[in-house]
């Protein structure tokens, strides 16, 4: 590029329809050597603009013209919209999210990456039904979408051992909280290990049992590092707004919860030493094995498992149709009710000849039934999708 109108000549045609019968202003910056400033080419486009304008103003125009000069080389802004704003990953310290994949964490996650923080993802595997690779799946999408090249590490934590002594010797209404605990008790050692310095959740004030002010604070008390809530007043419209945005909808909406295991009324108001007491009759010696066998997830090479021979996604004939879910959520689905919490005293009344089909809300619960009682030599399986998958034979 020159001088001598070369510049205005080559702009003009542009812009010119944006700033008919509108007032304007141009915004030009110039870097290099040139027979001209940024002000003299500010001032003779405008020149050429102002004809067919309503006018200049440059204190409050109705279009703004910008227009970049770098050497010989001339760049015009058409459209901008704004960027996420934040801070370069790696200034805002190292710090773990616990990360299940639903709408929540990734967006906690991504806040947190917003502010500078570089994050490590803790997933912890509640027991199967594909949850790991659900989770896995979003943060791939998190990762190669907002921090290519400094992809976050991705540690998978077994908690399916936690999950079925809950079941087994805690109360249903603390159960949440303790599970919370425990998953606070995994991402502060997780995060110890690393070398960060404090936990980053997905929690929003009040919006699930878990999320009551009390039950935050008991929760809390098991972290030995400060716990971040990038969302803590967001609603769930708000959040799966953001999710949106940022590209991980449509990954978390095929993850399934999987961590509600309580039954019945929940606990809102939990009382820290009831807490403790029921936390004392759990074996916690594998939460720092557990992590000790963690495993690190590529998330560049990843890809998707083979489905266990176990799970299916429809019921063969002949088989009975077992739900395992409590006794006060909902209506039986298939045969027989028989629940979870009670597999050790139905188990041994079951036909050694007979083919079942277990069914749950998400195919969790129900997993787990199938793969402890293939163990004991029974054709048992989990129907893939839970109950919403399940379709009742054809008389």
């Amino acid at each position: 590029l020159g001088g001598g109108g070369q510049v205005e000549a080559a702009v003009e045609p542009l812009v010119r329809d944006r700033v008919a019968g509108r007032t304007f202003a141009v915004r030009a910056k110039r870097g290099g050597r040139h027979s001209f400033t940024s002000v003299d080419l500010a001032v003779a486009l405008g020149r050429a603009l102002e004809p067919g304008a309503a006018g200049v103003d440059l204190d409050d125009p109705q279009v703004e013209v910008a227009v970049e000069v770098a050497d010989r080389e001339g760049h015009v802004v058409l459209e901008s919209l704004p960027g996420p704003g934040g801070l370069p990953i790696d200034s805002g310290g190292r710090a773990v999210a616990l990360f299940s994949g639903g709408f929540d964490s990734p967006v906690a996650a991504w806040m947190a990456m917003r502010r500078g923080t570089a994050l490590d993802l803790l997933v912890c595997d509640l027991g199967g039904g594909g949850q790991v690779e659900a989770a896995v799946e979003v943060a791939r999408e998190l990762a190669l979408g907002w921090a290519p090249g400094r992809e976050p590490r991705v540690h998978v934590v077994d908690l399916a051992p936690v999950v079925a002594a809950l079941r087994a010797r805690v109360e249903p209404r603390i159960r949440q909280v303790l599970l919370k605990r425990a998953m606070y008790r995994v991402g502060t050692l997780v995060a110890r290990a690393v070398g960060a310095d404090a936990l980053v959740t997905g929690e929003s004030l009040g919006q699930a049992s878990t999320q009551t002010l009390r039950n935050l604070a008991v929760a809390e008390d098991a972290a030995g590092i400060p716990v971040l809530r990038p969302l803590v007043g967001m609603d769930k419209d708000e959040i799966i707004a953001r999710a949106r945005r940022i590209g991980t909808h449509a990954a978390s909406e095929r993850v399934r919860e999987v961590c509600a295991i309580a039954t019945g009324r929940v606990e809102t108001a939990a009382r820290l030493g009831d807490v403790l007491t029921a936390e004392g009759r759990l074996d916690d010696s594998f939460i720092r094995s557990a992590v000790e066998r963690r495993r690190e997830v590529d998330l560049l090479s990843w890809s998707p498992g083979p489905r266990p021979e176990h799970v299916l996604d429809e019921v063969p004939e002949g088989a009975v149709v077992i739900d395992v879910r409590e006794p006060d959520e909902g209506p039986t689905v298939g045969e027989r009710r028989l629940p979870l919490s009670r597999v050790r005293q139905w188990a041994p009344t079951l036909d050694p000849d007979a083919t079942y089909v277990f069914v749950c809300p998400a195919g969790v619960r129900s997993e787990m039934v199938a793969e402890d009682l293939r163990r004991r030599g029974l054709r048992a399986f989990s129907l893939a999708g839970g109950i919403q998958a399940f379709r009742a034979p054809v008389a």
